[in-house]
């Protein structure tokens, strides 16, 4: 009996040891997952998978980037104004005050392609550029808006409503960070004049073109 009791108690220790053997073989090392296996929240782990390893991490992503983007460039428009001697186009002009009198008349659809062509006509003109960037903001376009408010600002970097536009912009998009900064640059520019939003919601300094 007590031999058969010694036979059972080292059948179950060697099965014991079998089990962690093949446990051991079977997981993966610290910090390595298999396809399909979850990423751990904060983690940087490795992925085998077909002969290759990719590192991998997982972390969350903020509301404000999800919506502007991953390869959003974090800084303000570099100054590009036009050379002094540099006349300005009259089509441009002549289509951009079309543009407008169609958005005063309620036809917003057509003072987008009218401002559209006006700056296709005089790409280096910053008036329709900053017309179709407030429109752009206003029906909620902000990547199209930004391009065109951008460049304006660039075009124009002494005015302090090109920055404003941009706050205004910055903020609808959750640019924050870029918003603060657009507000401090109209403010230097703006040599104490008040500041305030208008019935659109844009931020305009005193003196200002108003939104149609």
């Amino acid at each position: 009996m007590k031999n058969r009791w010694l036979m059972i108690a080292a059948a179950l220790v060697v099965f014991a040891l079998g089990v962690v053997l093949w446990s051991a073989q079977d997981s993966e090392p610290e910090g390595v997952i298999r396809p399909g296996e979850p990423v751990p929240d904060g983690a940087t782990v490795d992925l085998q998978f077909e002969g290759e390893t990719w590192t991998l991490s997982k972390r969350e992503t903020t509301r404000e980037e999800s919506l502007r983007g991953p390869d959003r460039e974090r800084r303000l428009p570099e100054p590009s104004p036009p050379a002094p001697d540099r006349s300005v186009g009259e089509s441009a002009r002549t289509l951009d005050s079309m543009a407008r009198g169609a958005w005063l008349g309620g036809d917003p659809a057509e003072a987008l392609s009218l401002f559209e062509k006006a700056v296709e006509a005089d790409p280096d003109d910053w008036m329709p550029r900053a017309h179709l960037g407030r429109l752009l903001t206003l029906v909620q376009e902000h990547s199209d808006a930004r391009e065109h408010l951008e460049r304006a600002a660039s075009l124009s970097p002494e005015d302090p409503q090109r920055w404003l536009d941009l706050q205004t912009l910055y903020e609808r998009s959750l640019d924050l960070d870029l918003a603060i900064e657009a507000r401090r640059r109209a403010e230097e520019l703006a040599g104490g004049r008040p500041i305030e939003k208008d019935w659109a919601g844009f931020w305009t300094v005193e003196g200002a073109d108003p939104v149609p």
